[in-house]
């Protein structure tokens, strides 16, 4: 049971340290980046790039959420068989 404890929790890391990346890429990539700004992250110079890099992260995150949800119905099934041998008599 450690052993799916700590894939899970590797999931979880994989997913936050790609958050944590990519806004350090945003604030390196563009001078003007604030996610804390009223209307708009980014100036109106640095609007194209922004676009360009969200939609660079978002393919990234498509392939993440794809590896990511594929491990996690590993361990759900490593997890159903492990219950289920438990259960078994004898």
């Amino acid at each position: 049971m450690n052993t799916v404890a700590e894939r899970l929790r590797n999931l979880v890391a994989e997913v936050t340290t790609f958050e944590e990346e990519w806004e350090d890429k945003f604030r390196k990539d563009l001078p003007s980046y604030d996610p804390n700004r009223e209307d708009f992250p980014v100036d109106p110079a640095d609007e194209e790039s922004y676009y360009t890099l969200c939609a660079d992260r978002e393919a990234q995150a498509r392939d993440q959420l794809h590896r990511v949800t594929i491990s996690i119905e590993a361990v759900a099934r490593e997890l159903t068989d492990t219950v289920a041998e438990a259960d078994q008599p004898g």
